[in-house]
């Protein structure tokens, strides 16, 4: 019988034939991987800008959890940036969630950031996109990464419910001449915040504390009436759910709105999504308390109008 010295070389012998000859085919399939993970990120040929933005909002709306929303931007951010990654903000400390570009992506997961200063602290306190040097940005992240090629990068802050929920780190990459655009980026962050919001009120919509019947009807009115203490909470929260719905509407359909302002006709060019929205701002406060306020009409002139009604056009119903 061999002994244990002899079945250890004939096992490393028979292992190093298997590997020679699996070899080949591991890297071909590495490289196949790789190639459609580039291929995913890269845009498409004859692809503009704008097209490119508008496939990448509408992955953000058809997500279905808070995690998928959270992968979706940062996978349409990457499609303007050399580099992208995503920190959540959570009971004051900053941990890395995922990156896209760099050579070790998962590294993002090991990083916390510091809050003391910098690019960081800017976009919590100001709650806007803050950009500068590297060196304005947290040292031990950059410690981890290799610099991009040129001295600059930004960070945008995703707010959901009037608090910084998570920051985006980006920069154009290692290679010269990369992309960092910065409208692109600022818009696809806006909007995954928004969505965010939309998808966890929607969801609590189907119980929700403050969904109380009453006998009040919807009405036409634009003026809210006076509001007796204890219904001041859901007036607050029916005003906020209907500018997060109108927000929506104008964030997903700049084009037409500013075709609308100027043709006089914006309820005729946005009547499907304005009617959709209506539908779901009714079922939620429709036989409430609030429902005569109509907060919804208002925020639609608000927000998409300026103010000014007129621009709703003559269909738009009062």
């Amino acid at each position: 019988m061999p002994r244990p010295t002899e079945i250890q070389n004939i096992i490393e012998e028979a292992v190093a034939e298997v590997f020679e000859a699996a070899l080949p085919r591991l890297r071909a399939e590495i490289v196949r991987r790789a190639a459609e993970e580039l291929e995913s990120l890269a845009p498409a040929p004859g692809s503009s800008p704008t097209d490119i933005l508008n496939a990448a909002l509408a992955s953000i709306q058809d997500a279905g959890s808070q995690a998928e929303i959270l992968r979706h931007l940062l996978e349409g951010e990457a499609r303007f940036a050399g580099r992208v990654a995503l920190f959540v903000v959570k009971g004051g400390a900053i941990n890395g969630w995922q990156g896209i570009g760099f050579q070790d992506n998962d590294m993002v997961k090991t990083i916390s950031l510091n809050t003391n200063g910098g690019l960081v602290a800017r976009a919590i306190q100001g709650r806007l996109p803050a950009g500068g040097a590297i060196a304005e940005f947290d040292g031990g992240f950059m410690a981890s990464a290799t610099p991009p090629a040129e001295d600059k990068c930004l960070v945008l802050p995703l707010v959901v419910k009037e608090k910084v929920a998570a920051l985006i780190y980006a920069d154009g990459g290692i290679a010269p001449g990369g992309m960092l655009d910065a409208s692109a980026l600022s818009a696809l962050t806006r909007y995954a915040a928004l969505w965010l919001e939309l998808t966890a009120l929607r969801k609590a919509g189907v119980a929700a504390p403050d969904d109380t019947p009453a006998a009040a009807t919807t009405t036409n009115n634009v003026a809210a009436p006076s509001v007796p203490p204890a219904e001041e909470e859901l007036h607050r929260k029916a005003r906020r759910f209907a500018k997060l719905l109108v927000e929506e509407i104008k964030l997903y359909n700049q084009p037409r709105v500013v075709e609308g302002k100027h043709n006089r006709d914006l309820y005729d060019r946005l009547r499907e999504d304005i009617e959709k929205s209506r539908m779901t701002y009714q079922k939620r406060y429709g036989e409430s308390p609030v429902a005569a306020a109509d907060y919804f009409n208002q925020e639609l002139i608000r927000i998409l109008a300026d103010n000014d009604v007129s621009l709703m056009g003559a269909s738009f119903p009062r």
